[in-house]
């Protein structure tokens, strides 16, 4: 039977009603708190009892002092001289308990508790939330610009939707602590000026821990939808991305545990911190960079290569769902085929490539891009964008020889419900074509020399018109 165990114990700040409630609801399962930590809390096994618990704060002790100063020890010694022993301290936060069965409240001033709180959370709380809201914020203008800038980019990738869900998360954390303690005050100054008792405080412990673990989750989640190669690197950084916070947590104990003052302590933390972290940056980018650089990670390996004028290609020889074959007759076997694409919830992106070798001008090539949209609403979203892009007007107006359109074609003959083609001038037309069916849009690049008869636009509404297939 083990005789420790340690608990996440995420309380909002000030709730010293929902921590003294658990401590009691533990110690009576056999659990007394012990030791409390940056990350969870300790508790030792001893034989159940009833036993009272109480929670101050002591707004002049920080994390970094490096022993509680006389006037912190005298508090103490004010407690257990009234039956109060400490169980645990971190910090501002003082816990203590009392064995006997109707003890003396230790706090007897609503007034100068309320003023603790205050100068607590306007110090160090309120400004740590407020930062991690605009964050959350900020995170999420980007968001929104990224998906402005190419939805259809955005919305097949499943991180897309995670991160959106997490900074969501971390926003509705911080909004929790910041309203909740503002609402608590309200009510804690009211009562005070009324009849001068003190409130009970409300936490979120168990809205805050499930949205952790839902962080968690997600992410979790997200490694799994990941490519193994593509997977290790993301763990990889975030491992990375983890070190300064327990480089510096260490750090800071280590001063603390040399005796280093408070002041000093913080002052070498946060330059230890600054230096650390912007020095890890740096090395992290530059290494994980290197490591794609130069290793074979995200290199696929090639059917073959072969040599043209003193340079080397690679053929590739990924399955595809529409190829040259089935759109005109060739018995060229010398084709590299290339499959790449994303799913999401939401839409599916696919990019198909098939090109002969270098110096096989005569063999048609073939280049589309194929779009499921698996969500119905979203669908007018992709068409306007993939409309908009198979024009390339940038910098060129109506009156320019080169100014492109898309212009509506019968969209029968590809048993499609639109079908548009892009014109470039007055009377040019190039072969590019947007295709739209019921689930799926079709962007299709075939070789400007290759005649798209009645069989070939057959092929296409056969082989990639309906449901679209994913080869991985």
């Amino acid at each position: 039977m083990k005789s420790t165990k340690h608990k996440i114990a995420q309380f909002t700040f000030y709730d010293r009603t929902g921590i003294q409630t658990l401590l009691e609801k533990e110690v009576q399962k056999g659990w007394m708190l012990e030791k409390i930590s940056s990350f969870s809390w300790k508790f030792r096994r001893i034989e159940p009892a009833k036993i009272h618990f109480a929670v101050t704060y002591f707004p002049k002790a920080s994390g970094f002092d490096p022993q509680p100063s006389e006037e912190q020890q005298r508090l103490w010694e004010f407690c257990e001289h009234t039956g109060w022993k400490l169980a645990a301290h971190n910090a501002h936060l003082q816990v203590f308990y009392n064995e006997q069965e109707s003890p003396v409240p230790i706090e007897t001033d609503p007034q100068i508790e309320l003023e603790n709180i205050q100068k607590i959370a306007y110090k160090t709380i309120i400004p740590s939330y407020s930062v991690i809201f605009i964050l959350a914020v900020f995170s999420l203008g980007l968001q929104m610009m990224m998906y402005i800038g190419n939805p259809i980019s955005y919305l097949s990738r499943n991180s897309s939707f995670i991160g959106i869900l997490c900074w969501l998360a971390l926003m509705a954390m911080s909004a929790l602590e910041i309203g909740g303690f503002l609402i608590w005050q309200s009510k804690a100054q009211k009562a005070i000026m009324t009849d001068g008792s003190f409130v009970k405080t409300f936490g979120f412990r168990k809205i805050e821990l499930g949205l952790m673990w839902f962080i968690i989750a997600l992410y979790a989640v997200y490694l799994m939808t990941q490519h193994e190669q593509s997977g290790s690197i993301i763990l990889l950084t975030s491992v990375i991305a983890a070190i300064p916070a327990f480089a510096v947590a260490l750090f800071r104990n280590i001063l603390k545990k040399l005796g280093v003052s408070a002041g000093t302590n913080k002052i070498l933390t946060i330059v230890f911190a600054v230096i650390f972290c912007l020095g890890g940056t740096v090395a992290a980018i530059i290494g994980i960079t290197n490591l794609v650089m130069t290793s074979d990670l995200f290199d696929r390996e090639p059917e073959y290569t072969y040599e043209y004028k003193g340079h080397t290609f690679k053929v590739y020889d990924d399955e595809l769902p529409l190829m040259v074959q089935d759109m005109v007759e060739t018995d060229y076997d010398g084709y590299s085929t290339e499959w790449h694409g994303n799913e999401s919830i939401f839409i599916s992106e696919y990019d198909a490539y098939q090109h002969p070798k270098v110096g096989d001008l005569d063999q048609y090539s073939l280049q589309y891009t194929l779009v499921e949209i698996k969500v119905p609403f979203l669908y007018n979203t992709v068409f306007n964008y993939m409309l908009n892009d198979l024009t390339n007007n940038r910098g060129v107006t109506e009156d320019d020889p080169f100014y492109e359109r898309a212009v509506e074609i019968p969209a029968s003959e590809w048993g499609a419900q639109k079908a548009y083609q892009l014109y470039i001038g007055k009377d040019y037309t190039d072969n590019e074509y947007l295709l739209c069916y019921e689930d799926a849009i079709i962007m299709l690049r075939p070789d400007m020399e290759m005649e798209l008869t009645q069989q070939a636009k057959a092929a296409v509404a056969e082989k990639i018109g309906g449901v679209v297939v994913c080869y991985n």
